[in-house]
């Protein structure tokens, strides 16, 4: 086996150049490791919205499920351009989307169009909610 690099180390030697060709993979190798990292520092600001999006769909299928006869709760989110603050732009929810396995019941409806205008500050008409299966 140690004859077996000593070969490789030989015919790499041999090569004409090889620290110059040595060096530019390494600055190949350092370039692309950059560029990757500047671009998902980008991706990760566009994306954001999406991460917000998720994070109060989340949290709204917690509290929604926990009401009385909700069952199965999934929560769908649409956002919008919002208000800058501190020089990020927080997206602000323009309409929202309910499935919800007990929503057949009117009562249990009722509870759940409340608590979402009262959650997202959104009127009725951008609040849709769903029977689910």
């Amino acid at each position: 086996m140690n004859s077996f690099f000593e070969k490789i180390f030989r015919k790499l030697k041999s090569i004409k150049h090889i620290e110059i060709i040595v060096a530019i993979l390494f600055g190949i190798i350092l370039l692309t490791l950059y560029l990757t990292t500047i671009n998902n520092g980008n991706a990760y600001k566009e994306s954001s919205g999406t991460g917000y999006a998720y994070e109060i769909e989340s949290r709204m299928e917690t509290v929604l499920s926990q009401i009385d006869g909700a069952g199965e709760v999934q929560v769908m989110v649409m956002l919008e351009e919002g208000a800058e603050l501190d020089s990020d732009i927080v997206p602000k929810v323009s309409s929202v989307i309910v499935v919800a396995g007990g929503a057949k019941d009117y009562k249990v409806k009722l509870e759940i169009l409340k608590a979402c205008e009262a959650l997202l500050n959104l009127p009725t008409a951008n609040i849709e909610i769903l029977v689910g299966k």
